[in-house]
């Protein structure tokens, strides 16, 4: 049996949900949150399913949607005390990974504590922070940051309002995820940041979204800007200027095996990233079962990929150790 290290996963304690209702009357989760506390359940269920370890990240990230910042700063520290008290609970068993929800000086200033005195494994990230993207220029200091410490970042998607009724089927999730996702690794290559930051590791939620899927059209989007700027003067207006092939830049991103079980999904993002670039990850505990049925079909897709055993096993632990260890 291969090492397994669950590479995203979501967690809240009760004393965090408790604070967030209780002092501050937050009402994002409706119906019985307690499964992502119940710590027994959670080493249970990796236990069956043979997983070695989890990276646990704060779940909720549209809580902090138009929040106070002096608030979010005090509920952004409280919340990564708590990861790193979990993970030192069960040190053979978690892996802990801070959330940075803001950017900003004193939010730096968390990322640091977090990475220096805490010994947090990384950062957890947003697609946007209240509709502005992330390319935008007050969030370069915590890349400049994430470069400088070797400190991989761990990107989520947020929820955005683009239709008044997209919430209606839950479209907002089911697709908007995933399309936020594409969005903010496009604007972190198109924006440059990727360009100035040539060492900064991120990794992608739910298999990078849309980018291996479209990784040849991302290819001869750029080229062809590139070949006749006259015609796209709006796009030469705000773009960096890259010196490589634009999905060179996009190869460099880290996606996560969170798609759901679907092994084409997989053999994509694999094709495109590379096989040193895919990390195993579940989003457990949200799946029928609480989680389980992530667990097991995340592990038999990466069994029915079509890569060899030592490429399986990088993708179950490897690329991961490489990134944190």
């Amino acid at each position: 049996m291969p090492e397994i290290i669950d590479g995203y996963t979501h967690i809240l304690t009760q004393e965090f949900h408790e604070a967030l209702t209780e002092e501050f009357g937050f009402q994002g989760l409706s119906g019985t949150p307690a499964f992502l506390w119940e710590i027994d359940r959670r080493v249970e269920d990796m236990a069956d399913y043979g997983v070695d370890k989890q990276v646990i990240t704060l779940a909720l990230p549209t809580l902090f949607q138009g929040m106070d910042p002096e608030l979010a700063l005090e509920l952004t520290r409280f919340a990564n005390d708590e990861i790193r008290r979990l993970a030192d609970e069960h040190p053979d068993l978690f892996v802990p990974v801070a959330t940075i929800p803001r950017p900003g000086e004193e939010f730096v200033e968390e990322f640091e504590r977090c990475v220096e005195d805490l010994d947090m494994a990384g950062a957890q990230i947003f697609s946007n922070v209240d509709g502005r993207p992330i390319d935008d220029e007050a969030f370069w200091p915590l890349y400049e940051r994430a470069e400088a410490t070797d400190t991989p970042l761990w990107m989520h998607p947020q929820l955005w309002e683009w239709y008044d009724w997209a919430d209606e089927y839950m479209e907002h999730r089911l697709f908007g995820w995933p399309f936020d996702t594409t969005l903010a690794l496009s604007r972190l290559v198109f924006g440059g940041v990727m360009e100035e930051y040539p060492d900064l590791q991120l990794v992608s939620h739910h298999g990078g979204g849309m980018v291996p899927f479209y990784g040849d059209r991302i290819a001869m989007f750029h080229e062809q800007r590139k070949a006749y700027p006259e015609n796209y003067p709006g796009f030469h207006e705000h773009a960096a200027d890259l010196e490589k092939p634009a999905e060179e830049y996009f190869k460099r991103f880290y996606a996560d095996t969170a798609v759901s079980g679907s092994v084409s999904a997989l053999d994509c993002a694999n094709s495109f990233f590379g096989s040193g670039n895919v990390v195993f990850g579940t989003d457990y505990p949200f799946s029928p079962e609480r989680g389980r049925r992530t667990i097991e079909v995340s592990i038999d897709a990466v069994e029915s990929m079509d890569v060899d055993e030592p490429t399986r096993d990088a993708i179950f632990a490897g690329n991961l150790h490489d990134l944190i260890d």
